[in-house]
């Protein structure tokens, strides 16, 4: 009896079985079969970030260019060579790509599983940066920085957020410069994309919409402070926006000296009033250092429900080797629950953080 030549497969047919895929470790089995079934991922609709299950990226090894990757989905650590990533800043999105930050200010979109590299206008290029050359990047901070799309996309554009003072600045893969973004009232703290513009949260708790897809960025008012406590023992309450099933969440992380508790408002879209959450229902929330995104708990059974996974993102603030302040935080019962792995890193700069692996 003859062996069937899987590599003839129909391509219509490769593509309805690769859409069904939904973790990184089912994709890289599948390509892993022939050349023509790898190819397949060159379709967006086929390699894009779609339902795959979210990884932690660990911190660097010193004097290495392997890279660990932790998969909830398999509880296993991947190793991925990423001489790209090396001694950079990295901040992590949804779409399956990192926006990196070199020593000298170049800055760079990278897929970190197949390696694709595309550079992005160097901070030098970034309005009242007053960077100079003998500076480095560790002289200044850049809080977030947050794609749009997939860069597949020719509507891609990526927001950062930089400076002291929380200044926020974009631009798109295929321009040469950095476009100052006014922010009204204050430095921004967080900012993700929705529904065809930019959210920032700023200091004062309001939120702002920009829209950077036509010749001119427009800013409008989109939400009003909401109401909040004041807690005992805080020193701070970092502020994160998180878009889940279509609505809008500020998330409140309650910090002295580490995390202790979160708290979530709710948006209602319709009179742009704020209330408290008692219950994220079916939805999990990844903040830190990365643009912060959630799943539900019916696509991703891997991750708990009710839960948000947060990583460090404020470690650049302390110029000193320390431990990481991550884990699981329990909506519950407020408890919190350390990551199995990624703890005995020591690292001024290179974060963990949360990216959804793709191979386009």
């Amino acid at each position: 009896m003859a062996m069937a030549d899987w590599s003839k497969l129909p391509d219509d047919l490769l593509k309805v079985i690769a859409k069904r895929l939904n973790s990184a470790e089912d994709y890289a089995s599948f390509g892993a079969v022939c050349k023509s079934w790898y190819s397949i991922f060159g379709d967006e609709d086929c390699g894009g970030s779609g339902l795959k299950s979210p990884w932690l990226m660990l911190a660097e090894k010193k004097d290495s260019d392997m890279r660990q990757f932790y998969s909830p989905l398999t509880s296993k650590v991947y190793e991925i060579p990423v001489p790209e990533a090396t001694g950079k800043w990295c901040w992590g999105s949804p779409h399956g790509w990192l926006v990196t930050l070199g020593t000298h200010f170049e800055m760079a979109l990278l897929n970190p599983i197949t390696g694709i590299h595309i550079p992005l206008p160097s901070l030098h290029a970034c309005p009242h940066l007053n960077v100079s050359e003998k500076s480095q990047s560790s002289d200044v901070f850049i809080y977030k920085a947050v794609l749009s799309s997939s860069p597949s996309s020719p509507e891609c554009a990526v927001m950062i957020i930089y400076s002291d003072y929380g200044r926020l600045a974009f631009t798109k893969p295929s321009q040469q410069t950095w476009t100052l973004v006014e922010s009204e009232d204050g430095p921004v703290e967080d900012i993700i994309y929705f529904d065809g513009s930019f959210l920032a949260v700023n200091m004062a708790w309001e939120v702002w919409m920009y829209d950077v897809s036509g010749s001119e960025m427009k800013a409008i008012h989109f939400a009003a402070a909401p109401v909040v406590h004041e807690m005992d023992e805080v020193e701070y309450q970092a502020k994160y926006l998180v878009e889940a099933g279509g609505d809008i969440f500020m998330v409140i992380r309650n910090l002295y000296m580490r995390t202790w508790t979160f708290s979530v408002l709710k948006l209602h879209m319709s009179s742009k009033v704020w209330e408290d959450v008692e219950d994220m229902e079916h939805s999990t929330f990844f903040l830190g250092n990365n643009h912060s995104f959630s799943t539900s708990a019916s696509d991703y059974p891997e991750f708990r429900r009710n839960t948000i996974y947060f990583t460090d993102d404020y470690c650049g603030f302390l110029d000193i080797p320390r431990h990481f302040d991550m884990g699981i935080y329990n909506f519950h019962d407020t408890q919190i629950q350390h990551y199995p792995v990624g703890h005995e890193a020591l690292s001024v700069f290179s974060a963990p953080l949360w990216i959804k692996p793709s191979f386009s």
